[in-house]
């Protein structure tokens, strides 16, 4: 009986468990998630620093593209637009359109092929300025082949969140 009581103590430690660690806080910063849009489609990648965004307008499974405009809404009451660089396309232009609306134009020039598979439009920065959430859509959109006839793309947003 003795050795019971001796190995019943030693299993309790002292007879309260473990401490509970205290929980983790919460993730601060920006957050992005993109819808996925599979082949045909223009979407969105985002990636952070610090708090920066970069999002990424990205065509996946495309076929002879050739030039595209579209204006990417964001939400301007936790995001301020900074700039857009270019991606796979030897011309790009953007604007800053509004609050929440950046222009966007995209195309090749002369006698070359579209493209292809996939690739960067362009890559749009952001500074976060607010916290919440929010979600980014293409409004106006127009893809085109070499010969100037329109293609259907799926076009897919994202969201993002900010806790500062």
């Amino acid at each position: 009986m003795a050795l019971v009581l001796a190995l019943g103590l030693a299993a309790c430690d002292g007879g309260g468990g473990s401490p509970t660690a205290p929980a983790a806080p919460a993730p601060r910063g920006v957050t992005f998630s993109a819808a996925q849009g599979g082949d045909g489609s223009i979407g969105l990648r985002g990636r952070v620093l610090g708090t920066t965004l970069e999002v990424e307008v990205v065509a996946a499974g495309v076929e002879g593209l050739y030039g595209l405009n579209f204006e990417l809404l964001f939400p301007a009451n936790l995001l301020r637009y900074e700039d857009t660089g270019a991606g796979v396309f030897p011309t790009l232009q953007s604007s800053e359109a509004g609050a929440g609306r950046v222009l966007v134009g995209a195309t090749h020039f002369g006698a070359v092929a579209g493209l292809t598979g996939g690739g960067t439009v362009a890559v749009v920065r952001f500074t976060a300025v607010a916290n919440g959430s929010g979600v980014f859509d293409f409004s106006g959109q127009e893809a085109f082949d070499g010969f100037g006839d329109r293609i259907s793309l799926n076009w897919v947003g994202g969201t993002v969140s900010v806790d500062l």
